[in-house]
């Protein structure tokens, strides 16, 4: 087993791509992948799941790379043993970061790529997940901190968070829809509209959201039809399928004119829909609360 491919795991691990790493690496993407798939040989174990849209850690790929890291660290300690003054430690440092899908988390790259300016030796493992499993993950140790609505994580008491986006629910419906004249609709106003949902087991914070406020002003939500992305359901709007809900946090503010359609907020005092940074407090990583406190101080910035 090469030091040198162990780097390169790294490196392909982190970006999450063969290209950006080959980029990065100075090295042809065919070398690379070759390299990585003699490693995976070597292990007799997968540790990239690839697919069309590109390639993420295997759970043996996860287990791994802590361990990689920990060697890495170590073979640069020992190479600046002996160096008359110390010297940074270039090792790359690991956070395994999980996020919402659908809601646009632009801010959150802004975020990683300031940080690095500061801590360039800091590489970061991303995973989309479902709000359920973000809160487990950062409880059971398999994310170091994730970006997730606050409902999840804040009856957790070993849990520390910060608000990162003011998030809130708002309803899509077509342009000429008598209810697109409001600068804000409430639930009773949709008592006789129907609907087009996303999938639970893609979005179920949204589905059981709405629902339950369905019922909580006296109806039962109407679906037209269930979708797999918020893209597939607001194409649906905009041809007068139905209404379709989402969140201000999954709005760029180019959305309404990309659909031809309406976005308007839903009225509502909820607070625990905004999405927050959170981190376990019994994880002692001293690079992981500096990160946080990075957060805390920067994210209203952007």
């Amino acid at each position: 087993m090469k030091l040198s491919t162990l780097k390169y795991f790294v490196t392909v691990a982190t970006e999450n791509s063969f290209t950006k790493a080959s980029e990065k690496l100075y090295i042809s993407q065919p070398t690379l992948s070759r390299r990585i798939q003699e490693l995976e040989l070597e292990l007799n174990i997968e540790l990239f799941i690839r697919h069309s849209h590109g390639l993420k850690l295997s759970l043996a790929g996860e287990q791994f790379s802590l361990e990689v890291t920990k060697v890495l660290k170590s073979v640069d300690q020992l190479t600046h043993m002996f160096d008359p003054q110390s010297t940074a430690d270039k090792t790359p440092q690991i956070l395994k970061v999980g996020y919402l899908s659908n809601f646009n988390m632009g801010k959150m790259y802004e975020l990683f790529e300031l940080f690095k300016m500061a801590c360039p030796e800091t590489q970061f493992l991303l995973q989309q997940d479902t709000p359920m499993n973000l809160a487990d993950g950062l409880t059971n140790g398999h994310y170091d901190i994730v970006f997730n609505l606050l409902t999840y994580v804040q009856t957790n008491q070993t849990i520390d968070y910060t608000i990162f986006i003011k998030n809130n629910l708002q309803i899509a419906l077509p342009i000429e829809h008598p209810l697109s004249s409001r600068k804000k609709i409430t639930f009773s106003d949709l008592s006789q509209e129907s609907f087009i949902l996303l999938e639970r087991q893609d979005s179920p914070v949204i589905v059981d959201y709405v629902i339950n406020q369905g019922i909580k002003n006296g109806f039962n939500l109407k679906a037209n039809a269930y979708v797999k992305d918020l893209d597939e359901g607001l194409s649906m709007v905009s041809v007068g399928n139905g209404l379709s809900f989402l969140y201000s946090g999954m709005n760029d503010g180019s959305l309404a004119d990309k659909y031809h359609i309406k976005i308007i907020d839903l009225e509502s005092t909820n607070s625990d829909q905004n999405i927050v940074a959170a981190l376990n407090t019994t994880n002692n990583s001293s690079l992981l609360k500096t990160f946080f406190e990075f957060i805390k101080h920067n994210s209203y910035n952007l």
